[in-house]
């Protein structure tokens, strides 16, 4: 009965003893007993109990710690205690009930998976759920890289980092490595990434990382290394806070009645703190600030070859830093000099990585068009860097190149065909005047002079007949000359016609100079540029368009029924212009 006292059912069968019958009480025991068997725990407290796996642990490894009710338990454990010197890394609940002929017994477990804080002698207070509590635990925690599972004191897992070189420029590369050295299996594993303070920095992982073996201290470790380019983009002090390194190993044996429970810890590791002062840019005299170890220029035109009036070629120049990512290239200032039309393209950039860092890559591509034939002189290229090595600037020098340019193939070699006639005519017209003189003079007169009066008429009406005649038929050329003009104008019209429908550009561009050819004949231009120059506006407009088109892959697009109509307008109005200038009849009425 003294156990039975502290259970409110059974004080009130007691109070019930002093009122009631006995054949009352008797009622009264026998309900009581069956309650009894049927619910022992009901007038039991609950009983907490605290269970670590080991009492010796790492600072850097977790362990296990099981709180175990037996009995009814309504709630959950109160952890708040834990969190001043341990880290719960996770929880979890189970459950299990007994019974044995008329005994039922009932267990709650928590397992708790906990990291001590700092190193030394920390005690787990109790741990309680609303009035049952469980004794303190005092557990052992070892220094940083000793472990209770290593071997002679060492431990199993090394995590270490570095930092190359041991000043950095703004804007120039830092690389950052880490190394992990473990003798254990991980069955899950994670590495924090570094987040630089103090000044504004682009941090990127260089490549994949690299797996080998290494030996340390007589010790045969497995080891993985990732690095890291840093690119701070301030002066100032850069820290590199330490990384943390978590991974869940496997541990012999297993829990309770289930098979699949495989016992596991946590372990986690912590690096050291990485702090670089970072040097602002030297002074520069409005130089690109390019910190780097190493440039180079290429040009494709190293052997320059031969080019065409009107014909595009495509010039490459490329770019190389070490230790600079290629967005920071500035795009290549490259001088254009007469002569010639530029379309560059957009500069392509590419990064590329290696052992060393980073290499920065620019290509830039441009195409010339030669305008005129001879020797065209392409000026040098320099490009200032500041040396890392040596800390000076220095500046690296793509050197002038000459470029023969010849004619066009379409155009006609200058022929001096007016001067020609010109001369032609004067020694005609001389020729009388130097023969004239001679032709009077006689030692007698007689019937010489009017030989001479008669030859001299005879001589006269022949050149009005043959001036009548060479009038008449230079007449009758110029009026066939121009009946086959407007035809071949009128086919060149149509097959350029064709060839805008088409869309096809080469066929465009050649049927506009047949176009030009025939409308202009005594100067055939040879490429567009002269076309443009002798059209004029808006011609000239529409043809640089389509040049744009044709040489730069990134111009805007042009419209051919736009240029069709222009075409037609110039042809009507250089036709219209040529009737205006026909001499007017002889009888106008």
């Amino acid at each position: 009965m003294r156990l039975l006292s502290f259970c409110p059912e059974t004080d009130w069968f007691l109070n019930q003893k002093r009122t009631a019958s006995p054949s009352s009480w008797t009622r009264c025991s026998t309900l009581l007993l069956l309650l009894l068997l049927i619910s022992p725990t009901l007038c039991l407290a609950a009983q907490l109990e605290a269970i670590p796996d080991r009492n010796r642990v790492g600072l850097e490894e977790s362990f296990s710690l099981e709180l175990r009710a037996s009995g009814s338990v309504d709630g959950d454990p109160d952890l708040s205690v834990l969190e001043q010197d341990f880290e719960l890394l996770g929880s979890s609940q189970s459950s299990q009930m007994q019974i044995i002929n008329t005994d039922i017994s009932r267990t709650t477990t928590w397992s708790l998976s906990l990291l001590a804080r700092s190193a030394g002698r920390k005690t787990i207070p109790a741990i309680c759920i609303e009035n049952d509590c469980s004794k303190p635990v005092i557990i052992d925690v070892l220094p940083a890289g000793q472990s209770s599972h290593g071997v002679n004191g060492e431990s199993d897992l090394l995590l270490e980092v570095s930092a190359e070189p041991g000043k950095v420029w703004v804007q120039a590369q830092l690389l950052y490595k880490v190394r992990l050295f473990t003798r254990l299996n991980f069955l899950q594993a994670s590495l924090s990434e570094p987040e630089p303070q103090g000044v504004e920095a682009v941090v990127q992982k260089l490549g994949e990382d690299r797996n080998y073996e290494s030996e340390r201290d007589g010790l045969r470790y497995r080891v993985v290394e990732r690095v890291y380019v840093v690119f701070p983009q301030q002066s100032g002090r850069l820290t590199i806070p330490p990384i943390q390194f978590g991974a869940q190993i496997a541990e012999g044996g297993r829990r309770g009645f289930d098979p699949f429970n495989q016992r596991t810890r946590q372990l986690r590791k912590r690096s050291e703190e990485i702090s670089i002062e970072v040097l602002p840019a030297a002074d520069s005299g409005g130089r690109s600030w390019l910190p780097t170890s190493d440039l180079q220029v290429e040009d494709d035109w190293q052997q320059p070859p031969q080019l065409t009036v009107g014909e595009p070629a495509t010039r490459t120049i490329t770019l190389r830093a070490s230790g600079l990512p290629s967005a920071q290239l500035p795009p290549l200032s490259i001088e254009i000099p007469d002569g010639v039309r530029s379309y560059p393209d957009q500069p392509n950039r590419e990064d590329q990585f290696n052992e060393n860092g980073v290499i920065g890559i620019l290509q830039q591509k441009l195409a010339l068009v030669p305008t005129r034939p001879g020797t065209l002189l392409l000026p040098e290229v320099k490009i200032d860097w500041w040396d890392l090595q040596n800390e000076r600037w220095r500046q690296t020098l793509l050197p002038a190149i000459e470029v023969d340019v010849l004619p066009a193939a379409n155009q006609p070699a200058v022929v001096a065909t007016t001067p020609v006639e010109q001369s032609n005519t004067s020694q005609i017209e001389a020729r009388p005047e130097t023969e004239a003189p001679a032709a009077p003079v006689v030692v007698e007169p007689g019937f010489w002079p009017w030989l001479s009066l008669a030859l001299g008429c005879g001589w006269i009406l022949t050149l009005l007949l043959l001036f009548k005649g060479r009038r008449t038929g230079d007449a009758q050329n110029s009026e066939q000359e121009r009946q086959e003009k407007a035809t071949s104008l009128k086919t060149a019209q149509r097959e350029l016609q064709h060839a805008l429908k088409a869309g096809d550009q080469s066929q465009i561009r050649s049927a506009l100079l047949d176009w030009g050819a025939a409308l202009f004949p005594e100067r055939a231009p040879g490429n567009l540029e002269e076309l443009a120059a002798l059209c004029g506006e808006p011609l000239k407009q529409q043809v640089e368009a389509f040049s744009r088109s044709l040489y730069s892959r990134n111009a805007k697009s042009w419209d051919g029924q736009e240029l069709l109509e222009i075409v037609q307008q110039v042809v009507r109005e250089r036709t219209e212009g040529t009737n205006s200038n026909k001499l007017p009849p002889l009888y106008p009425y």
